[in-house]
């Protein structure tokens, strides 16, 4: 046998075509996914296909002669995202797909292209390019007979992309596995898409050019696809530091969860780019280094405790100077040393004279002189300060750098009737900080962005919007009964269909009016008789009268409190429908999560949830309790199978890598 490896998407299964229709001979693959079939005598075959890395081949045939498919990284990757969004997990994001096919984070994507290519190309026996291969199929093939001595061709057969991409070729259109010939038609048109070379400068986004330069340039001038440096293609190195007391809450609300989830895509990217982007956090009066966060940020998950991270886990307290401490040392020596009867004496003198005074006056200058060091010291070690929330703005605001904001939405001043005094105040005076200081300003959508430029005077072009997303690794449909029904239980959830809300339980997620609406729809009676309504997340303000149980229906609606996220999948997935009918959001969490679980959403037909939800669920007037009721029931009796499809394929197009990488695209703005 002879393997036939390639990075994905480089030419290997139209070279396995070629092999098959000229030359009449087989092949087989060797992969090691278990969705996928393989032949179990693969080895018996005269060619092999295999993406895998050299030494993750099995190791009785590591010593067979190698020919290897090179092509151009940028037209591989854009190929490949292609390919994942098209075929491997339909409804997937272009851009995030090609991302992450970029990064090949933790030797993912086969290794990444860079990587491949290098560890195979120094052990191959035949390299051929691709942009050779489709230039002139026979000629490049021809070079086998290196390895193998190939049988005489049949030109006459010699297939073309067209042909492979219109009919039903033997290797690519699934034609050994499906049984449907619609089925074979339509995977060799999505597996056969345009294979022309330099096809990449129609389609790859101008803001990963500089990542794909930085992580896979010098591959690609090796093997004469780029050469030297192209202006506008090159990173700045970025020094942050984010403000994160946020992480010392002691609850996951929504700009936690926003935190959290960041930090931790901004550590993948810190990984692969580190001699570009750095990030510090500060924590009260400590900074720490992200891996440091993210490590206690992992103990907190392990733990599984309420409380999250606590202030001993993060702050330390600020160490005495040294004459504080010689002072202390002595004070503790006389104490010890001298009679109790002289002791007395001289402490009561001691705190009546001025002395004292005098010693805490110098205390405190002598803190404020190291407080300002502490902040030269910042100043001169960072590029740029983040603040995840313009409230908490007093943190970071005697730090001369400049500063990106997070504006998560402004419904202290859409909707300040939902709001204690305080939190407008607060605010507000974090959003005119913003706006002093001319920050770079990141909002969670464009309806917030909209807002912004609405509301204060900042240019269009400082603002820019970067998604938000949901963990698929705590986010995903759960279809295992004995799951569902143990979280079930732990919230004492009773049997039958349930919607499900989730937030922070006040004012502006309109409460009021969804239960209102689903009394009206239990008023009904029939086919609504079992359902009830499941309300999770914390009491917020203003919300007393939503648990009054002084109505009819009061035993169908079940208030859990707060929840773990270890059980919000289960609860979402078993949901028929998440009502989200909030009155605003700037960009609404719950719904995609709710989304990413399968589960399609009632939401609110305004501000950024048209924007996020789309297909994903049915869009309502929050005002109307007529409107949500129709709503509940119109959701109720969809067909559940493809709205819960469609709610799934709509939450995969958001993803937190992708929010890190426009972030850091936002540090590199706000840094030049």
């Amino acid at each position: 046998m002879i393997w036939l490896a390639s990075f994905p998407r480089s030419g290997n299964t139209f070279f396995r075509n070629i092999l098959f229709e000229v030359y009449g001979l087989e092949s087989s693959t060797f992969h090691r996914e278990d969705n996928y079939p393989m032949d179990e005598n693969y080895a018996a075959y005269p060619f092999v296909k295999t993406h895998l890395l050299p030494d993750q081949l099995p190791e009785e045939h590591r010593a067979a002669p190698k020919v290897y498919l090179v092509r151009d990284g940028r037209d591989a990757l854009v190929s490949l995202a292609h390919h994942r969004k098209d075929i491997i997990e339909p409804g997937t994001d272009f851009y995030t797909n090609l991302l992450e096919a970029t990064l090949a984070l933790g030797g993912s994507y086969f290794g990444g292209w860079s990587e491949n290519v290098k560890q195979w190309t120094a052990e191959a026996d035949v390299i051929i390019r691709y942009e050779d291969l489709i230039e002139d199929p026979l000629r490049e093939v021809e070079k086998l007979r290196k390895v193998v001595d190939l049988p005489e061709p049949n030109r006459e057969r010699l297939p073309t992309f067209e042909k492979l991409k219109f009919g039903q070729p033997q290797y690519g259109s699934g034609a050994t596995f499906l049984a449907q010939e619609e089925e074979v038609a339509a995977l060799a048109q999505k597996n056969f898409r345009k294979g022309r070379a330099g096809a990449w400068k129609e389609e790859m986004p101008a803001t990963l050019l500089p990542l794909v330069y930085e992580l896979h340039g010098k591959t690609l001038e090796h093997f004469d696809y780029w050469r030297g440096h192209e202006p506008g293609k090159s990173l700045t190195p970025v020094r942050v530091l984010m403000e994160a007391n946020k992480l010392s809450d002691a609850t996951m609300d929504g700009v936690r969860r926003y935190q959290v989830e960041l930090l931790q895509a901004l550590q993948a990217l810190q990984f692969q780019l580190p001699t570009f982007f750095t990030v510090d956090c500060m924590i009260g009066d400590t900074i720490r280094p992200l891996d440091a966060v993210i490590e206690m940020l992992n103990k907190e998950v392990e733990s599984g405790i309420e409380n999250e991270v606590t202030d001993e886990d993060f702050l330390q307290e600020e160490a005495l100077s040294g004459y504080e401490s010689l002072l202390l040392q002595f004070k503790g020596w006389l104490a010890n040393n001298i009679p109790l009867s002289i002791y007395e004496p001289m402490r009561r003198l001691y705190t009546r004279s001025p002395a004292r005074s005098i010693l805490h006056w110098l205390s405190i200058n002598i803190r404020r002189f190291r407080s300002r060091a502490e902040r030269k010291r910042i100043i001169q070690s960072y590029d740029l300060v983040h603040i995840p929330l313009p409230q908490n703005y007093f943190f970071i605001k005697h730090f001369k750098l400049p500063v990106v904001g997070t504006v998560h939405d402004l419904t202290h001043l859409v909707f300040p009737e939902f709001h204690e005094r305080h939190n407008i105040k607060l605010s507000e005076a974090g959003m005119r900080f913003l706006q002093k200081v001319n920050a770079r300003i990141i909002a969670v959508s464009n309806a917030t962005k909209q807002d912004i430029l609405h509301q204060y005077s900042i240019r269009e072009n400082d603002v820019q919007v970067v998604y938000e997303a949901a963990n698929g690794d705590l986010f995903h449909p759960i279809k295992d009964p004995a799951h569902l029904r143990l979280v079930r239980d732990r919230y004492r959830i009773p049997e039958g269909p349930y919607l499900v809300s989730l937030s922070t339980i006040e004012p502006r997620k309109n409460l009021a009016n969804t239960l209102a609406a689903f009394i009206q729809l239990k008023s009904t009676g029939g086919a609504y008789e079992d359902l009830t309504f499941v309300v999770c997340g914390k009491r917020g303000w203003k919300v007393d009268a939503l648990y009054d149980r002084e109505h009819p229906y009061a035993s169908s609606i079940y208030f859990t409190g707060y929840v773990e996220d270890e059980d919000l999948a289960a609860l979402y997935s078993g949901a028929k429908a998440l009502c989200y009918v909030a009155h605003y959001e700037g960009f609404g969490l719950p719904p995609l999560e709710a989304m990413l679980c399968g589960t399609p959403v009632l939401y609110g037909d305004n501000s950024s949830m048209p924007e996020v939800v789309r297909d994903g669920g049915i869009g309502v007037d929050a005002g109307s309790i007529e409107a949500i009721r129709a709503g509940m029931e119109q959701i109720l009796r969809a067909d559940e199978a493809a709205l819960r499809k469609t709610a799934l394929r709509r939450a995969r197009g958001f993803s937190w890598l992708r929010t890190a990488y426009e972030t850091f695209l936002t540090y590199q703005q706000a840094r030049k």
